[in-house]
């Protein structure tokens, strides 16, 4: 069995590392806090927090334009960002890859403030973007796509993210990368495609259980055999010995078409009915969709308690936080 080695980083930043993180952290040091109000204003009643009900006022419109301008205010008074210390591009870039392998999303932020490059590989082909679907850093994932992140860059071995991603088992990863657009069914140059990796480089556990579901959801292919064994991913689950991978996949495969597919998500949502949530998605069905009492199929899975199907929902954006 062949695996792809990810290379991990190494220790030679450290010390720039933390000496940064320390300038960051001297830069944003928060202003001294305001002095208390004045009594009456102390003794004033507080909303009610979880007052959902109560009907828009004419005067809502007025209270939040001046929000707004508080919000505007306060922007103005926030304490700038440091200053780049005088950290050329090369350094950037290699401060913010040793970043993302410790997952430091402060220290990210500055650098990425500074001109650091999401996509900037070192010589092992990878950038923060790619280090961090390896690795399973979402909320670094999240930040490396809002900065800028080409979904379609490739490592060493002529793999996307999402392939990296699917071989570690990071269900909540695949998931960000195929909302962000990841190509679904590239093949690496050892003949793989995520699903592939998922099943022969992975475990047969609930982790990658979970993986294979997402990525059925997400509607990656699952009959393309690999360039490597010529075989497809039930007959590699098969091969290895894989049981509860291989009845995983046998299930989702299993699943028809639905006619309707915002109707089938919500029933299978209720019903605990993993495959079926899958394959409903799959079809394109609407996350969002609600039954006659208003519940969305996160709330369906959530109130019965169906962690399986909730993870699913949870990972392609439809409700939840994802691993």
């Amino acid at each position: 069995m062949h695996r792809s080695p990810l290379p991990r980083g190494g220790s030679r930043l450290a010390a720039p590392l933390a000496l940064l993180l320390a300038l960051t952290l001297a830069g944003c040091a928060p202003e001294p806090a305001p002095p208390s109000p004045p009594a009456a204003a102390a003794d004033a009643p507080a909303e009610r927090a979880d007052d959902t009900s109560e009907a828009p006022r004419p005067s809502d419109d007025a209270e939040d334009a001046e929000d707004a301008e508080d919000a505007e205010d306060a922007a103005k008074s926030a304490p700038a960002p440091p200053e780049n210390p005088g950290f050329d591009q090369a350094t950037l870039d290699d401060l913010l890859r040793q970043a993302a392998w410790a997952n430091d999303l402060d220290t990210a932020a500055a650098l990425i403030a500074w001109g650091g490059d999401v996509n900037a590989k070192d010589d092992t082909q990878q950038s923060p973007y790619l280090i961090a679907t390896s690795e399973g850093h979402l909320e670094f994932l999240r930040l490396t796509l809002a900065s800028g992140a080409n979904v379609q860059d490739l490592d060493s071995w002529v793999g996307t993210g999402l392939i990296r991603a699917a071989e570690r088992g990071h269900w909540g990863v695949v998931g960000e990368l195929i909302r962000a657009g990841v190509p679904l069914d590239h093949v690496n140059r050892v003949g793989y495609q995520a699903i592939h990796e998922d099943v022969w480089m992975g475990r047969d556990d609930a982790t990658y259980h979970a993986t294979t579901r997402v990525l059925f959801a997400g509607g990656v292919d699952f009959e393309t055999r690999s360039l490597s064994e010529g075989l497809t991913p039930l007959e590699m689950a098969d091969q290895r010995g894989f049981h509860g991978q291989a009845q995983v996949i046998r299930a989702l495969l299993a699943e028809p078409v639905p006619a309707d597919p915002d109707a089938a998500l919500l029933a299978a949502a209720a019903a605990g009915n993993p495959s079926a949530t899958a394959a409903a998605l799959r079809a394109g069905a609407d996350g969002s969709a609600v039954d006659a009492t208003g519940a969305t199929a996160f709330d369906l899975a959530t109130a019965g308690t169906h962690v399986l199907t909730a993870q699913i929902l949870t990972a392609l954006g439809h409700g939840g936080a994802s691993d």
